[in-house]
């Protein structure tokens, strides 16, 4: 079956949403930052909805939105996915099923420099650093891995680009 969603998936700070807008715009493709729509429909912050809601709502609300998305996508399409959206087994196998599925990768190192300390399970370098220990198998488990680390998100933009055309449905090749 041929697909014509790309989604990227990853740690906190590995690169997704900006690459995510730098690839859509190189294959004419819509762009969803699943965070983004998360914030807009529920009127708050994502750091907002993890302190007064607490994490099973906006786990719960996340896997809502998202299988909300992919139903409604009729187009070429890249999707960046919050950094814990696939540990949700249902969202795992409708992206591994629905999606072609990209994992950005980058050390511990490399993402805690990045991180600007407004992530509500990584607000610093060490629950960061934890998270991600947290979680390395379930990233290492991921589909086609991307690694971040020393390329700026045109470089991988352009990396993911490569690789996922031959994938993409013949008539979203096209850009």
């Amino acid at each position: 079956m041929s697909k014509n969603i790309i989604a990227l998936a990853g740690p906190p700070c590995s690169g997704k949403s900006a690459v995510g807008k730098i690839l859509s715009l190189s294959l004419q493709a819509d762009f969803i930052d699943t965070d983004c729509v998360i914030q807009r429909e529920s009127g708050h912050s994502i750091e907002w909805i993890f302190s007064h809601r607490g994490e099973n709502a906006f786990r719960a609300m996340e896997k809502r939105i998202l299988a909300e998305i992919i139903s409604g996508i009729t187009g070429k399409t890249v999707i960046a996915l919050g950094g814990g959206a696939l540990l949700d087994p249902d969202s795992r196998t409708l992206v591994d099923e629905k999606t072609i599925l990209f994992t950005l990768f980058a050390s511990t190192e490399t993402l805690t420099l990045r991180n600007r300390g407004n992530r509500p399970l990584a607000e610093d370098p060490a629950m960061l650093t934890k998270l991600i220990g947290q979680r390395e198998e379930h990233y290492l488990s991921l589909g086609n891995p991307v690694n971040t680390e020393n390329r700026t998100p045109d470089q991988v933009a352009l990396a993911v680009r490569r690789a996922a055309l031959p994938l993409l449905s013949p008539q979203d090749r096209l850009s």
